[in-house]
């Protein structure tokens, strides 16, 4: 399956994220089949909508069949493409996501039957022919594109290990309350983050925190 990734960046808000996302990328993919939806926003509006819609278009004009969503700020191991691999399926995802405050260093993991996180959500684009998309400003687009795949009966798997890390931080326009929230698990000497990701990845982060 030949496959695109799709990353919507509000070019300026927050570079350090965006440049590490390029370099991860790079680790992932060889940077290769990247559409980086980076210009600079128009209002203060959410615009998540809008560049993922022209990302998609961008790899449907270019011959991709599928895209797999991947987001500015947030954690993707080297081997993510092997473990969130799309196959036969029209959607896949992880029904569960860690998320990680480097504000307060907190975590917790959530489970969402059904659904995966944004950041983690790849599909065919084939699959998206009767997608009824909702207005450019709405936040929650992940929620809309699962109930989508389930009412329209399509081909979906959810993998129950997610190896990602999403990354709070309040940086640039969040539409999320989980960049405010401080999580029920601590983690005040790093631990728990040095696990998780690599140590480029450790050594990132870390920066980031004596900036925020």
């Amino acid at each position: 399956m030949n496959f695109a990734t799709i990353t919507p960046h509000r070019g300026g808000e927050r570079n350090e994220f965006f440049k590490f996302c390029m370099e991860q990328l790079v680790n992932i993919s060889g940077g290769l089949n990247s559409y980086l939806m980076n210009e600079r926003p128009t209002s203060n509006e959410p615009d998540l909508i809008p560049r993922i819609k022209k990302g998609i278009d961008l790899a449907k004009r270019d011959g991709y069949k599928a895209v797999y969503i991947v987001e500015d700020d947030d954690y993707y191991p080297k081997d993510y493409f092997q473990t969130l691999d799309i196959g036969e399926y029209d959607f896949v995802g992880f029904s569960s996501t860690t998320y990680y405050n480097l504000r307060n260093r907190t975590y917790a993991t959530f489970t969402h039957p059904g659904r995966s996180s944004l950041f983690t959500t790849a599909f065919k684009i084939s699959a998206m022919d009767k997608f009824v998309w909702p207005p450019d400003n709405k936040v929650f687009l992940d929620i809309s594109l699962w109930d989508y795949a389930k009412k329209a009966k399509k081909k979906v798997k959810l993998y129950e290990e997610n190896p990602c890390l999403g990354i709070k931080h309040s940086v640039g326009l969040c539409g999320g309350k989980g960049h405010r929230m401080k999580m029920k698990n601590y983690d005040r000497d790093l631990k728990f983050l040095r696990s998780r990701v690599s140590d480029d990845a450790f050594e990132f982060y870390s920066k980031i925190m004596v900036m925020l």
